[in-house]
């Protein structure tokens, strides 16, 4: 079963490069052949694999089924409830609109062909973004008809679950040998949480906080397919590395070049920090190849001469301790101020030891216990160069946040964090279950483990009651959909549409509000499976892409009431439909402009021009 389970995360980045192959070429239907000759080649050995597998009833593995499927569970109910038809609307809890309308949109691009284009700024070729985790979802929703919003929201996310947790577990027993470090390890993926809860008690009252301290975790992960992906990942990769290292066999190394070098087109994240570690470590054998690799599928898909890191230390230390839905705690921010101005500098390195630590310990939560372990393999890594990979990744993961911040969203810098939370649930596990077993006494390790759990969950626990105690956070009306469907069905597949800008100041009725009114993103080409002029802002921007005369353009055509000036700025956008929610109307009327009304009901207006 571990060779199955193992194999799987191989396999998907396999397909994904081979798909991605087969698309640049112009022949991605013959993925389809491919696969099925594989499937054919592989049976005998596949069908080998499984009859080695002896299930035996016994205490461990009841234990293990458990904490799977409530682990599964419970990164499920983060997401599968949205993408759901609710009273004819199409509902959504947390910021789930934007990313998966971002994610399916970007599907229907992969669908059209290569090379690529940005499905939220036509015409423009698709850059900077790591893409690949879009493909596999785009092949079985191309070639099998599978619902986008069940791939999105069910499938996939029921996928990456198990191999997240099985890459795990299987990384933490090949470590050690023991089965209860790979069950603690798996627990600490699943269930582990912050220490936000102390902060938020603290504050108010209340039990949540998962992200106060800045990093997200990897419960939440499942709403984002990159994130969730390079985890399983980056713990696979570590998987057949310390394979390599320990028997030098030809396969483990295989599947390491091959998970490192397009893991920069999953999670560009996950690739700096594992290529930077594995080159320190002196891996050569697996950092040269992959770094080719990755080079050979970054490059064609960057634009030239653009830097998206900014160096700006400290930020998220200071932004964690006085930013309001943070910590809040603006009188320690003060006092620093004040003792820089005293040059009182022991006072100051006082503090921001305080605010390094309180960042430190409140991100990994209960995980602060593997630091044990962390020292144990600092102390061997000059002999081990496993445990080098392994103390660099951290490391990095750790410290690049600390310096850098991300232009266009400064805090997406924050992701290297999930690397650094992620490895150390792992040493966090091997030191649990070695705690455990010194205590001897069968009731004392089931106090110290129940005590463990107690501690470890209560901001993930918090999450799933936010998520649920509330009405769902947005929602594509029943209208709407049927204005998205009938330009999906009536009109030229390479049709532009141009959407206006969401209306912060605008009156939301009823307990969810439409998603035009919330912020700006990707639905209309989503859901329309057509490109649009100009949208969602802030995708655009951390992509790269000068947007400022695109910008202007689109708030002219909206906002102004002169018409020979909107008329004129539609012709030079090159837009075939104009879309927009009547809450949005533009102050001009496009009927006295020469444009046709091409569908209209209770909630929407969609225009053609000429």
């Amino acid at each position: 079963m571990e060779r199955i389970l193992m194999g799987a995360p191989v396999v998907f980045a396999a397909v994904t490069l081979l798909t991605y192959i087969l698309i640049a070429l112009k022949v991605p239907i013959l993925i389809i052949p491919i696969v099925v000759l594989a499937i054919v080649f592989y049976w005998k050995t596949f069908w080998e694999e499984v009859r080695k597998i002896k299930v035996v009833f016994d205490k461990k593995t009841f234990i293990i089924l458990a904490v799977f499927i409530v682990g599964i569970a419970g990164q499920l109910a983060i997401i599968s409830p949205s993408g759901r038809i609710v009273d004819g609307n199409l509902v959504f809890w947390s910021s789930h609109a934007h990313d998966a309308s971002w994610h399916i949109a970007l599907t229907d691009e992969i669908q059209r062909g290569w090379p690529f284009q940005n499905p939220v700024f036509s015409g423009e070729k698709l850059v900077n973004y790591h893409f690949f985790s879009d493909i596999v979802p785009a092949v079985l929703n191309k070639y099998l008809r599978i619902s986008s919003l069940d791939l999105y929201f069910r499938y996939l996310p029921l996928l990456y679950s198990l191999l997240f947790g099985t890459s795990a577990y299987f990384l933490a027993k090949k470590m050690t040998g023991s089965f209860w470090a790979g069950i603690w390890a798996l627990m600490f993926s699943y269930f582990g949480g912050s220490f936000g809860y102390i902060a938020t008690y603290i504050k108010d009252g209340s039990i949540g906080g998962e992200s106060i301290f800045w990093a997200s975790q990897p419960q939440s992960s499942s709403g984002n397919p990159p994130q969730i992906i390079s985890n399983f990942l980056v713990l696979t990769f570590f998987y057949f590395v310390y394979s390599y290292i320990k028997n030098k066999d030809k396969r483990s190394l295989f599947a390491s070049v091959l998970i490192l070098g397009t893991l920069i087109e999953f999670k560009v994240y996950a690739a700096v920090v594992l290529l930077g570690a594995t080159l320190l470590s002196g891996i050569w054998q697996v950092a040269f190849p992959a770094g080719i690799m990755a080079a050979a599928l970054y490059f064609p898909n960057a634009s030239g001469g653009t830097s998206f890191l900014i160096f700006q230390p400290w930020w998220y230390i200071r932004t964690m301790i006085v930013e309001p839905s943070k910590l809040d705690w603006l009188d320690l921010e003060r006092r620093r101020q004040t003792y820089i101005y005293e040059n009182n500098w022991k006072r100051v390195i006082s503090i921001e030891l305080s605010g390094f630590l309180m960042f430190f310990f409140g991100n990994l939560g209960m995980r602060f216990i593997g630091i044990w372990e962390y020292l144990k393999f600092a102390k061997s890594s000059l002999k081990n160069r496993f445990n080098l990979l392994f103390i660099l990744t951290i490391s990095a993961s750790l410290v690049l946040p600390l310096l850098f911040l991300q232009k266009g969203v400064a805090s997406n810098t924050s992701q290297f964090l999930q690397y650094f939370i992620l490895l150390f649930g792992i040493l966090a596990g091997i030191t649990t279950a070695n705690f455990i077993k010194v205590l001897k006494h069968p009731l004392y390790q089931i106090v110290a483990g129940i005590l463990l759990i107690l501690l470890m969950v209560p901001t993930q626990a918090a999450l799933l009651y936010q998520f649920y105690s509330r009405t769902p956070v947005s929602k594509i009306s029943a209208a709407e959909l049927e204005a998205l469907t009938f330009i999906s069905q009536n009109s030229d597949r390479n049709a532009v549409i141009l959407t206006p800008f969401p209306d912060p100041f605008f009156r939301i009725e009823g307990p969810t509000p439409n998603l035009w009114g919330w912020t700006d993103t990707a639905y209309v080409a989503a859901f329309s499976n057509r490109r649009e002029y100009f949208s969602d802002k802030e995708q655009v921007d951390i992509m790269g892409y000068d947007y400022a005369s695109r910008e202007a353009q689109r708030k002219t055509i909206f906002e102004s009431d002169n018409s020979m000036v909107v008329k004129e700025k539609i012709r030079e956008t090159g837009v075939n439909l104009i879309y927009y929610p009547k809450g949005l109307s533009p102050e001009t009327d496009f009927g006295d402009l020469g444009l046709n009304l091409f569908f209209e009901n209770s909630d929407v207006e969609v225009w053609k021009t000429n």
